[in-house]
């Protein structure tokens, strides 16, 4: 899903505003503030110091995170994903190394799903009218959505030495957008961590990742949206959830969705049957130790509904869970165990 942002001051609290969430920035009157573009979506950085002027450090922000935009993007004809869709089946097809490492972080979280997360949906997305160049279309009738989805499915996919990666049959396509962003929030932490940076707020396209206090000396305190339909972002919280070092990743269906032919569609699509997921569940916000974790999870959840989403969270070591659901015109909450209390915005 992708999100635009905006920041502004409002009573003397720097709130930065998402599509997927909204990251509420206390006391923020010293902090420097970066940014800049990457994978269609914009990076915000919030850090208290720097050994480096600001122009220098956004520069070095923004050619690390470009470096990830660069391999996998989709949009890009030249990244390595994009030149992967046009490789042949059974063949090694060189990558770079964290290419690599977010595809087997994406194979991981598929199997662990068992295809609830799948790195190679995109056709699926498409024929559903969302994705790179799609309209919302008439619904595709069975025999297409079949069709389209032996096209699919993560156990054609292989990493191999090298580091490379093979397909089994030339249909075969990749899309780490469900993981990329969250694995470029990763990049830049550990950008952060090499300059000695001690204290930040890292955000790439809604998904985000701290490091101990905010500018005010306290946690930092992220705003979860209220999922409304078509709703502005930020502008109604659910709850609020202090964080010193942790990732989190909101994923939903309330912005990114469409009619197909009178009926509201999901831009979720469950791998595993080829169809728009059908439940209850609009938002899910997962806790994790890497932010790449955080993105894949969150999305996973969103496909396997509240009830699975909260047996897979459970099982998963670091990993917790807050998940938002309709219920007769209300919105009802579950997390897990070890979230986090929440504050009322």
């Amino acid at each position: 899903m992708r999100c635009c942002r905006k920041f502004f001051l409002h009573a003397g609290i720097l709130l930065a505003l998402s599509s997927c969430q909204r990251t509420a920035v206390a006391g923020a009157t010293s902090a420097l503030e970066l940014s800049g573009e990457t994978m269609g979506v914009l990076w915000h950085v919030t850090v208290n110091h720097t050994p480096l002027g600001k122009e220098e450090l956004e520069h070095t922000l923004n050619a690390v995170i470009h470096e990830v935009d660069a391999r996998m993007s989709t949009y890009k004809e030249d990244s390595e994903v994009s030149r992967f869709a046009q490789a042949p089946a059974e063949k090694d097809f060189p990558v770079s190394a964290d290419t690599a490492f977010v595809v087997e972080e994406a194979l991981r979280i598929s199997h662990l799903t068992a295809g609830a997360f799948d790195p190679t949906v995109q056709p699926l997305v498409q024929i559903w009218g969302f994705g790179p160049g799609s309209t919302p279309p008439h619904a595709p009738s069975p025999e297409q959505v079949e069709a389209t989805r032996m096209h699919c499915g993560y156990t054609k996919l292989e990493v191999r030495p090298g580091p490379a990666l093979r397909k089994a049959i030339p249909q075969l396509r990749l899309d780490l957008s469900a993981i990329a962003k969250g694995f470029g929030v990763d990049v830049l932490c550990s950008k952060l961590d090499e300059l000695g940076i001690q204290n930040y707020l890292v955000e790439v396209g809604g998904e985000l990742r701290t490091r101990g206090h905010a500018p005010s000396g306290g946690p930092w305190r992220i705003g979860i949206d209220h999922p409304q339909d078509m709703a502005l972002p930020g502008s109604q919280l659910q709850a609020i959830v202090e964080l010193e070092n942790a990732a989190i990743a909101t994923s939903g269906d309330y912005r990114n969705f469409h009619l197909v032919d009178g009926k509201r569609v999901s831009h979720t699509i469950d791998p595993r049957t080829g169809y728009p997921v059908e439940h209850r569940l609009t938002s899910v916000s997962i806790l994790a130790p890497t932010c790449m974790e955080a993105d894949a999870v969150a999305t996973a959840c969103m496909v396997l509904g509240t009830e699975d989403g909260l047996r897979l969270v459970e099982r998963m070591d670091g990993i917790e869970g807050y998940f938002l659901l309709h219920q007769e015109g209300k919105i009802l909450s579950r997390k897990s165990p070890g979230f986090p209390a929440l504050q009322l915005p």
